[in-house]
């Protein structure tokens, strides 16, 4: 119904490109490089060192899940976040391999990237050849050559015996074979790992909640105004040092009356129509720039979820999180319900996303967080996987939740799947927290969850769970200091704003009556 009414510096490289040895080059900071025969790589902007630890059983149900061990494994640190390397072999490559060492002289470990055994990897021509000059990425669990059915890593491969944490390593050697027109080649370069734990950096404890403060779930006998109250103590009492809300209208004084020790907030627009429900509040962290941007398509008057009635969008924000360290902070509500036309609404919204943070980090690099209600599941593909695409792919942004909990695997889900448990809430629900480094800052995500809000009585005060989400804000080598203005944007005028939304409105539910029955099958 609510759907209706509404690793401690920057990445140094040391590369090695013959074929018979490895042969350390002066250190560099670039994150790419083209190897003697021909091998692009591209490697994750930000490799760190850490503890190893003993793995860990969250008491949440759809987390017990994750990951299982036996006792005494042990999994790579999360600090350990960004194993990821991208590669495009010349023309004409007919099968490949890869080999990882801790020395670069013994003890080769590998496994087999041919496009046959794994098809997901390469994209096939129209004659069903694997074209291997397309880009090719692996993830966490791949590069790590030792792993059981879970992705979690042995122990004996970086660790000493009975010693918990890395060997005092400073290096990841890579060895890539591969045929190229009939003839064998053999690549080597070796990868600097940077210690996390003497890194300069700030943890942020940030939340995104839908607080359903839509008044028209009075008429289902919602005490709405009560809910407001009970969701600004959860956000008050949890330690969060960033919030971000959804559906924030009418009931905006309950809630934020409610969230002390929050200094900073952006500008409510007001309760429905011509509020877009879309708050930020911060402890002690100033917020800049504030920019509201409406969605250009937006899909149902009276059916399909009714998104033209209200100025969905997100809104732009630039945070002072601390140590010299600003932020560009995004918080979005996208269209709902999965008709034709909100499809293609939220291909048209994310693509308007993307294009706007493209053009503010082309005039500012700055770390980018994305956050809100994406109404989107990234494990069934939906809107032919426009999400992934989009902002994954072309943008280079992380998942938390994927990430931290799925070993950045963002295809194989196959464990959630069959676990019971709903996607919704628990592993991969419309509430998301997406992540790039920038400016010389990195971002390690260092813990992530689902929550089921309740009130004092134990009823949920919301039909979304909400997403909590650490993120530690590690500077680089590369670290640039803010230069831009940065200026407080002052509250608009909401009544006028709302007097133009109800005529708009009622032009719109005029002109569109005839979908009138499915707008009343749906609320009652």
């Amino acid at each position: 119904m609510k759907k209706v009414l509404s690793i401690v510096l920057a990445l140094v490289m040391t590369l090695g490109c013959i074929c018979t040895a490895v042969t350390a080059m002066p250190e560099a900071q670039a994150v790419s490089f083209e190897t003697e025969n021909g091998v692009k790589v591209e490697i994750a902007p930000f490799l760190y060192k850490s503890k190893l630890h003993q793995m860990e059983f969250p008491s949440k149900q759809s987390y017990e899940i994750k990951e299982k061990s036996i006792e005494g494994d042990y999994a790579i640190s999360r600090e350990l976040n960004d194993l990821s390397y991208t590669f495009v072999f010349p023309a004409g490559t007919t099968k490949i391999g890869g080999m990882l060492s801790l020395d670069g002289e013994t003890n080769w470990r590998g496994f087999s990237v041919n496009a046959e055994s794994n098809p997901s990897y390469w994209p096939k021509d129209a004659e069903g050849n694997v074209d291997y000059s397309q880009p090719v990425t692996f993830r966490r669990d791949e590069v790590t050559a030792e792993r059981d059915e879970y992705g979690v890593i042995y122990r004996d491969y970086l660790m000493d015996n009975g010693v918990e944490g890395f060997r005092d390593i400073d290096k990841i050697y890579w060895k890539l074979s591969y045929i190229c027109d009939g003839e064998t080649f053999s690549e080597y370069f070796d990868i600097k790992l940077y210690d996390y734990d003497k890194a300069e950096k700030h943890t942020v404890k940030a939340v995104n909640f839908n607080v359903a403060g839509l008044p028209f779930a009075a008429l289902n006998g919602i005490n709405v105004g009560a809910n407001e109250e009970a969701a600004g103590k959860y956000l008050s009492e949890n330690g969060f040092d960033i919030v971000a809300v959804q559906e924030d209208f009418g009931y905006h004084a309950q809630l934020a009356g409610n969230m002390n020790g929050f200094s900073y907030t952006t500008n409510h627009t007001g309760g429905i129509p011509g509020g877009d429900g879309l708050n930020i509040f911060t402890k002690d962290m100033p917020i800049y720039n504030e920019t509201r941007v409406p969605w250009d398509v937006a899909s149902g008057i009276l059916s399909d979820g009714s998104d033209e009635l209200t100025p969905k969008g997100f809104v732009y924000t630039v945070i002072d999180v601390g140590n010299g360290i600003y932020i560009d902070f995004y918080n979005l509500h996208a269209d709902a319900y999965g008709g034709e036309g909100s499809v293609a609404a939220r291909t048209s919204q994310f693509k308007q996303l993307a294009e706007f943070i493209e053009a503010r980090s082309a005039e500012n690099d700055r770390p980018v967080i994305i956050t809100g209600d994406f109404n989107y599941h990234i494990h069934t593909h939906e809107d032919n996987g426009s999400l992934y695409n989009i902002l994954y792919k072309q943008c280079g942004f992380k998942d938390a939740w994927m990430e931290y909990h799925n070993n950045g695997d963002y295809f194989n889900l196959y464990k959630w799947h069959i676990s019971g448990l709903p996607a919704w809430g628990n592993w991969d629900s419309v509430e998301r927290f997406m992540y790039r480094p920038g400016g010389g800052v990195d971002v390690v995500v260092s813990d992530f969850r689902y929550v089921e809000v309740k009130d004092d009585r134990g009823e949920l005060i919301s039909d979304h769970s909400s997403a909590e989400c650490e993120l530690t804000f590690i500077k680089t080598e590369d670290f640039a200091q803010n230069t831009q203005e940065l200026t407080v944007t002052a509250p608009s005028n909401n009544f006028f704003n709302t007097i133009k939304w109800i005529f708009k409105a009622l032009k719109l539910i005029l002109s569109d009556l005839a979908n009138l029955p499915e707008l009343l099958k749906e609320l009652l």
